[in-house]
């Protein structure tokens, strides 16, 4: 494993962005809609999977759809309209984006993330996902196969704080990849992932308080995804927990 110096990129969002390399620049195109939820009317809103690119609950675990919130209230200073998903020891509940386009080369993607717990009974959650769509049961990244980018938080050892982990190769639990320990619960972070789907990589940085940190691609049979269709936010009956998402950006070169 090694740790590479990561470029902070200052996003603008919009169909399109303008991305600014010392004295040139280049246009980079936006693969996710409505990433601050400000566009959004209510809670079913978010959930339904409605015609077109958007937002919608896609593991569909009975009344894991309705763990899906649109929250209004003013969390951790952030007063603007964030996504919720509210931890359950029975049901599973995933948020879901399609990209604009598939993806099959490098891309970026950005987004807050405020955990108000881990449960203890798993000690594992706030999952994201970068993946797609193979076995047609669950939704998108439901199972391994369908798992590019696996992040997660689990508790630290320090009362009020939380574990940044991912999941490379095809590890098992106990092999965890730690990206960053003893992060606040209950504070935002900004979490970016480089994405390389050819060579199987993505770097993980959070900011002010880790660098781009390269990883492995999840791997089912020996084989990292070629394609990327779907972002996605998570918790589980096995994995529960609760947090917030806002400000979610996908963007290519």
């Amino acid at each position: 494993m090694r740790m590479t110096k990561g470029t902070q990129y200052s996003l603008v969002y919009g169909t399109l962005l303008l991305v600014v390399f010392g004295a040139g620049a280049a246009l980079a195109t936006e693969l996710i809609i409505n990433g601050d939820f400000e566009a959004t009317k209510n809670g079913k809103q978010l959930r339904v999977d409605n015609k077109g690119q958007d937002w919608y609950e896609s593991r569909k675990d009975g009344e894991g759809r309705n763990l899906l919130k649109l929250s209004k209230k003013k969390i951790g200073g952030n007063a603007t309209q964030k996504a919720m998903i509210k931890g359950s020891l029975d049901f599973n509940t995933y948020f879901t984006q399609k990209f604009a386009a598939p993806q099959t080369g490098n891309f970026t993607v950005q987004y807050d993330i405020f955990v108000r717990d881990v449960m203890f009974e798993y000690d594992r959650s706030a999952f994201c996902f970068i993946g797609g769509i193979r076995d047609k049961k669950g939704g998108p990244s439901s199972t391994g196969k369908e798992r590019f980018a696996f992040l997660g938080f689990e508790n630290s050892e320090e009362e009020g704080k939380v574990n940044l982990f991912v999941r490379e190769g095809s590890s098992k639990w106990a092999d965890k990849t730690y990206v960053a320990f003893d992060l606040s619960l209950e504070t935002w972070h900004t979490i970016t992932l480089a994405v390389n789907v050819p060579d199987a990589v993505y770097t993980v940085s959070v900011a002010g308080v880790v660098d781009a940190y390269e990883v492995e691609a999840f791997y089912y049979k020996g084989k990292a995804l070629d394609t990327l269709t779907h972002l996605s936010f998570a918790s589980w009956n096995d994995g529960p927990g609760t947090f917030y998402i806002d400000n979610v950006s996908a963007t290519t070169p």
